[in-house]
């Protein structure tokens, strides 16, 4: 994938804002907008199909988007550079990751050009490496310090209200037979949400009963003579259930188009069916970092 991002922090941490594009493995066109204050995170994602909003209580404590420039600082061999640069400012420069670096697949293939002042802040940092038998290449600019604020985009306007529903929600599959959803914990989930299942080669969506709050589970099951998705409050006899098969895929959303959880799944049937009746094959769990809502 190739992606370039702008970051922006306030000072404090009181705010800050992201906007990156770019593309995929897929070569789909992606684009992702965040802003953050003390109190929320909020969250666009756009492709090529749609737009995406998210609501998030609380803001990040570690800006995950440096973790890479971590990773790499700590990786590669610096030492001062034979190089000039405007006053104040120091190069240093690597040819080589260093030996406790185990996630660089070739040490050897790593190149590296750093640029920090004195007090240690970084101007300019670029890095070439090779890592899960890939060339990877990660560049970072400092293009401005001292920004006081970074004000509300205007697209936060945008979000829609179901964007603000938070749950924890688990999926399991039991028996090669049957879902259990498990609401673990969080807001209340309306019961006109929705669950779309995909498995069989068929795709089919059902509402649920009634709203789920945490502790709450619910069974959904293809019904064997009518072939439609079901869910109900009890567990499903076996007679009546068409099983599900390997991998198998569930979104489930509400009615203002909070997708509060989208995974797929895939196990061995064999070795499934040969555990015991109320033993599970594979497990997805969502958290409400996964919440998404289309306008």
């Amino acid at each position: 994938m190739n992606i370039d991002a702008r970051f922006v922090i306030g000072a404090g941490f009181s705010t800050h804002s992201l906007s990156a594009s770019g593309t995929l493995r897929d070569n789909q066109s992606t684009s992702i907008d965040q802003w953050s204050n003390e109190t929320t995170q909020f969250v666009r994602t756009s492709s090529d199909e749609e737009t995406n909003y998210r609501v998030l209580d609380g803001h990040e404590k570690q800006l995950t988007i440096f973790s890479s420039v971590q990773e790499f600082l700590s990786t590669g061999d610096f030492a001062v550079a034979n190089e000039t640069a405007r006053d104040g400012l120091v190069v240093l420069t690597a040819d080589s990751a260093s030996e406790t670096a185990t996630s660089i697949a070739d040490p050897g293939r790593f190149e590296g050009r750093l640029v920090v002042s004195e007090s240690g802040q970084i101007h300019n940092f670029s890095v070439t490496l090779t890592r899960a038998g890939e060339r990877v290449s990660f560049s970072y600019e400092l293009r401005q310090a001292g920004v006081e604020s970074v004000p509300k985009p205007d697209w936060v306007d945008d979000v829609p209200p179901g964007a603000t529903v938070q749950a924890q929600l688990s999926i399991d599959v039991k028996n090669d037979s049957y879902l259990t959803l498990k609401h673990t914990e969080g807001d209340v989930v309306p019961s006109a949400t929705t669950v779309r299942v995909e498995s069989n080669g068929t795709t089919d969506t059902v509402s649920l009963d009634s709203s789920l709050t945490a502790g709450d589970t619910r069974y959904v099951y293809f019904d064997a003579s009518a072939q439609e998705l079901r869910v109900s409050t009890d567990r499903p006899e076996k007679d009546i259930v068409s099983p599900v098969t390997s991998p198998v895929s569930v979104q489930i959303t509400t009615e203002g188009g909070a997708i509060l959880h989208s995974g797929s799944m895939a196990w061995d049937s064999t070795s499934a069916s040969e555990n015991a009746a109320d033993s599970e094959s594979m497990r997805t769990e969502n958290t409400n970092d996964n919440a998404t809502a289309s306008p």
